[in-house]
């Protein structure tokens, strides 16, 4: 495998790339009408439910589904989900704006860390060991963190993390507010012109290939927060580009590892990317769609139409104690699923395939 790609240069495009690609030029297409109306139920379905929600679930063939992997992880495994309940239902009862506001951070870290990770994959492979005057960690941080903080001064944003108001608005003006987009963009652009620059000088200088793999990533990251949260103001652009930039190649993470993982311990070369794509895309698909049903049913009730006409659907809402109840619950595989990621992706004793699969 090329030491510059992560799961190789084809596999790289199509799972990582093109994606989010793809949903850049729609969104560039779509009438101003499409940009200010309301996130399409169909689309809800395919993005939130079948990539957003299904990427959380696709991690328990990481950990729980993993017999090797699940003794290697036991105590993590058996206490995160107990204190994603213990937290998520304290949150809640204390105030359901609190729990979202938590949440909303806490995912926003997680995605943040995701983007982190994959670069840091990227380095390694490519033995992008190099002192630069621009660090790769700096740019990957600046990519995402400055269309978060020029979010927080824009109470304009048509658009939430998870629910109206889970952000903490700064209170500026709105001269202020064009005064910060017009130099931070200028700056932003900027630096990551500056980074690449020198990446491109390293390479010649050192006579090295220049680590396209890593480059792509960088610049795909940084060009889907800003359009995502800068420059389109968007529910449906900020949501499709959010959920596939983030959920797509996490599948795709799961089921490269689970495949070559297979071949190592088979001692086998044989390809069984499509046998693994299917098992792990239907069941998360199954699993997801379950979640939902149970939020709708029991927490938001915004989806009746969808949901009564294919299973059993009670119009009466639950009580206000039951609804916090299922809130702890149903918000488990989603703490869970943060908490773990911290752990399962380290390069230690605790994870032996990770250096043998993603790092070599």
């Amino acid at each position: 495998m090329n030491s510059f790609w992560l799961f190789g240069k084809k596999l790289d495009i199509l799972a990582l790339y093109l994606p989010v690609w793809f949903c850049w030029c729609i969104a560039f297409l779509l009438p101003e009408r499409a940009l200010h109306s309301e996130l399409p139920l169909w689309v809800w379905v395919c993005v939130v439910v079948g990539i957003d929600v299904s990427h959380v679930w696709s991690s328990i063939y990481r950990t729980y589904l993993d017999r090797e992997e699940f003794s290697l992880h036991r105590r993590l495994l058996v206490v995160a989900p107990i204190l994603s309940f213990v937290l998520s239902y304290g949150l809640a009862v204390i105030s359901m704006d609190l729990f979202w506001r938590c949440l909303a951070y806490v995912a926003v870290y997680h995605f943040v860390k995701q983007q982190f990770g994959f670069m840091r994959i990227y380095k390694a492979r490519s033995r992008d060991f190099r002192s630069k005057r621009l660090k790769d960690n700096f740019v990957i941080y600046l990519s995402m963190l400055y269309p978060i903080f020029y979010w927080h001064l824009s109470a304009d944003r048509e658009f939430a993390w998870f629910v109206q108001g889970d952000f903490i608005t700064i209170p500026v003006s709105s001269s202020f507010v064009d005064l910060t987009l017009s130099v931070g963009n200028v700056l932003y652009i900027s630096i990551l012109g500056i980074w690449l620059l020198e990446e491109i000088w390293f390479t010649r200088r050192s006579g090295m290939a220049l680590p396209i793999g890593k480059i792509l990533w960088v610049g795909t990251t940084a060009g889907n927060w800003f359009l995502g949260i800068v420059y389109f103001n968007s529910d449906i652009v900020f949501t499709v580009t959010n959920v596939v930039a983030h959920g797509v190649p996490y599948l795709a993470l799961i089921i490269f590892y689970k495949t070559k993982k297979e071949q190592i311990k088979s001692e086998s070369s044989q390809q069984s990317y499509w046998k693994w794509s299917f098992i792990v895309v239907a069941s998360v698909l199954f699993l997801a769609f379950a979640e939902e049903y149970l939020w709708d049913l029991m927490v938001y009730r915004e989806n009746e139409e969808l949901f009564s006409t294919i299973l059993p659907y009670n119009t009466e809402a639950p009580s206000m104690y039951i609804q916090l109840l299922f809130v702890g619950a149903l918000a488990v595989p989603q703490v869970t699923h943060y908490i773990l990621d911290g752990f399962i992706w380290k390069k230690s004793e605790k994870n032996p395939y990770v250096k043998k699969i993603l790092l070599k």
